[in-house]
């Protein structure tokens, strides 16, 4: 069968996930299957580092989740082309604690709970919301903060083009030990030029996650 997996028949459980995931992508200035490209990166840097498989689906889904607190934030401030005021930015930056927020009416799970939260915290404490540092900051989370900057940057935006890998690759190696934990770098650029897992195995990890919660 050809086509995005993501179309297909899903889980009971994950259509509100999906439901999510479709108005995310609706929002002017996000840029849509960020989440799913996010969630598939992540899923390579924890079997790089050796997370457990019984750990993975929960990491799948939160990390697909990651972004959902933004559909809370006004979508002409995602998508703005000048820089944003200190006002705005405080804005933004609420989205990890709305997301979970959100999450938390679905899921107690704390492994998908946290990464919405932390994924914006930076392995030398500046990050938000609460400010953790280093090993503070749960694994799954640093795992997922590489992640969704890597695809980031990758991605064009109203304020700026996309990098080009090498430019990418660059800028988390600089990055690595300040914002980002070294060893989420040192796997993502590891695996930056190896062939990638198809969506199934993606998908599949995500679905056992759902129907686990």
């Amino acid at each position: 069968m050809t086509g995005d997996p993501f179309q297909r028949p899903l889980p009971k459980l994950e259509w509100r996930f999906r439901e999510f995931l479709d108005e995310l992508d609706r929002c002017e200035g996000y840029v849509p299957g960020h989440s799913v490209a996010v969630c598939r990166l992540a899923l390579r840097l924890a079997r790089a580092l050796e997370v457990p498989e019984d750990e993975l689906p929960a990491l799948a889904l939160g990390a697909l989740m990651h972004d959902v607190g933004k559909v809370f934030v006004d979508s002409s401030l995602l998508g703005k082309e000048a820089a944003l005021t200190p006002a705005e930015l405080g804005i933004i930056r609420l989205h990890p604690e709305l997301g979970e927020a959100l999450l938390a009416e679905s899921i107690a799970h704390p492994t998908v709970l946290g990464v919405v939260r932390w994924h914006h915290e930076r392995w030398d404490g500046g990050g938000y919301p609460d400010g953790l540092r280093g090993s503070a900051i749960p694994l799954p989370a640093r795992i997922v903060a590489a992640a969704d900057a890597f695809t980031a940057m990758s991605e064009g935006r109203a304020y700026r083009r996309a990098r080009e890998a090498g430019e990418a690759v660059g800028e988390m190696s600089r990055l690595a030990g300040r914002q980002f934990d070294q060893a989420c770098v040192e796997a993502l650029l590891d695996g930056v030029d190896r062939p990638k897992p198809g969506r199934k195995r993606a998908l599949r990890t995500l679905r056992q996650g759902v129907q686990a919660l």
